[in-house]
């Protein structure tokens, strides 16, 4: 703990055709169902669902530094264990959330603060680690590990190919598919920069390099970055375009692989010690931009600002304040946007004792946001600082709380929490066999009731197959149920379409008599 608390004081200086015999399909999708007890005009609840602990929950772990959820998969950054780090990864099933793994660095060393900042898609996870020395002390790199059924496994260490030391590179992370996005804010003495590195098959590549077209000393580019598709956002909170530490945010888009900056966004009433870019969260045309320094609500209270893009054009949609924002909560010390939804952490708010923290759910309708929920720990003390980290997906919400216990024993703690009349979360799984069969699971957290459904083949040779069975289920939650066409005969190349509600699954497969097989 000693060598990570220097190491971080020291980072805070320098900043001043192959057919198988079944295959599977999947597809998912929300599926809204209206509830008979619809309240109109009601803010919405959302209820805390399990704390999550690490399953060698021991001091000083500082599990909840980072998090990042992804459908049924939660990533937990715990940056102090034994002084070197982890990252441990839990599973939803049914409605409880379990440990599935625990990551740690092939040459993880003391100091190298791995799992600081974390980010999961899908069966991928990256992890910073700023404090490796690869490339000099606290220079940094960041990790890749991939699932496989329940089995994680390192995918590879990546590098920045010019770091040297005091970069801090891996800072900030952002996965999307098969690419990655790592910040290196202390890079050229402060001006900071972010790195874009790419997939193919197993291999990561350096693609580019990302800098400010205006980069200054000490604004600390690439202190927070996210990614979504071809669109990289970038905060550098240090930057004095709005006075000294007001704060800015970049946008880049690549166009194939060329990567060329957007835009510049700024606050529209930033003021010098903002910290305007400290946090920021992207998806689609919809960035957040925290300043959790900001002083509309006294000291330090901070804020947030949602800016969408129209044709190319980033202009500032809202800011967002707590309603009952009070001096140094720091809200917006983290920020997660997805869809119409954003959740914002404030870890000093000291609604269950000093810097116990909390975070807040916003949403938008049209083009206007509005507050729905304060979410505070059921068993919240002083100085959890919960809300440090905080993400977001439809409708759970993954906050991480990493001095739970106390603020001296660190241990950390996370909190899941669920929206309630929130919408089923259906899995389509399509098999072959005798017939065709649609597996249809509810990964949400509400029942479906009447959920409707048809299976449709057709093709063989002559186009002699046409088949369509149909029908209604309902599904409990974390239920599955198969439904299916039944025998059918016939030979040759075939279609199907799989409908659940307002889902449509389209496949390809070959009847064989009576067996089905579906092609991958």
């Amino acid at each position: 703990m000693k060598t990570k608390l220097i190491g971080v004081f020291v980072c805070l200086l320098l900043i001043i055709f192959t057919i198988p015999a079944v295959e599977s399909l999947k597809d998912y999708k929300l599926y809204s169902i209206i509830s008979n007890k619809t309240q109109i005009g009601l803010k919405e609840n959302w209820t805390e669902l399990q704390k999550l602990v690490a399953s060698d929950d021991i001091p000083e772990n500082i599990f909840g530094e980072s998090v990042s959820l992804d459908g049924n998969t939660a990533l937990i950054g715990a940056d102090g264990y034994e002084d070197k780090g982890a990252a441990y990864v839990f599973r939803r099933t049914g409605n409880s959330w379990i440990q599935e793994a625990k990551l740690l660095a092939s040459d993880g060393a003391v100091g190298d603060s791995f799992g600081y900042a974390v980010s999961l898609d899908g069966d991928t996870a990256l992890i910073g680690a700023q404090g490796d020395d690869d490339n000099g002390n606290w220079s940094g790199s960041a990790y890749v590990f991939t699932r496989t059924d329940t089995i994680w496994t390192q995918q590879q260490k990546l590098l920045a190919s010019d770091g040297v030391t005091y970069d801090c590179f891996g800072c900030s992370v952002s996965l999307d598919g098969d690419t990655a996005l790592i910040g290196s804010p202390l890079n050229e003495y402060g001006s900071g920069s972010a790195y874009v590195f790419t997939r193919t098959g197993t291999i990561w590549t350096q693609q580019v390099k990302l800098v400010a077209s205006d980069g200054a000393h000490e604004d600390y580019f690439g202190w927070s970055v996210s990614l979504d598709d071809d669109t990289a956002l970038i905060g550098a909170y240090g930057d004095d375009d709005n006075q000294e530490v007001s704060g800015s945010a970049y946008i880049f888009n690549r166009t194939g692989i060329i990567w060329a900056q957007e835009a510049k966004l700024l606050a529209s009433d930033g003021v010098k010690g903002d910290f305007f870019g400290s946090s920021i969260s992207l998806d689609d045309d919809t960035a957040l931009i925290c300043a959790c320094s900001d002083d509309d609500n006294g000291y330090d209270s901070g804020s947030a600002y949602v800016f969408t893009c129209v044709s190319s054009i980033w202009t500032q949609q809202a800011k967002l304040l707590p309603s009952d924002g009070a001096p140094e909560d720091y809200f917006g010390c983290s920020g997660s946007v997805d869809g119409d939804t954003v959740l914002v952490g404030a870890y000093w708010d000291d609604d269950n004792g000093d810097n116990s923290g909390s975070a807040y759910i916003f949403t938008r309708t049209d083009t206007t946001w509005a507050q729905q929920a304060k979410l505070l720990a059921s068993d919240g003390t002083a100085h959890d600082v919960f809300g440090n980290s905080v993400s977001i997906d439809e409708n759970v919400a993954l906050i991480g709380i990493p001095l739970d216990d106390n603020e001296w024993d660190a241990t950390g703690s996370a909190r899941i929490f669920i929206k309630e009349g929130g919408s089923p979360y259906l899995e389509i799984n399509i098999t072959g066999g005798l017939g065709v069969n649609a597996v249809i699971t509810n990964n949400g957290y509400v029942n479906a009731s009447g959920v409707t459904w048809q299976i449709h083949v057709e093709g063989g040779i002559l186009g002699l197959i046409n088949k369509t069975v149909s029908g209604t289920i309902d599904i409990l939650t974390g239920e599955s149920k198969t439904v299916k066409t039944g025998l059918f005969f016939g030979l040759g190349p075939i279609a199907i379409t799989v409908k659940v509600a307002v889902i449509e699954k389209v496949a390809e497969g070959t009847q064989f008599f009576i067996f089905t097989v579906v092609k991958k």
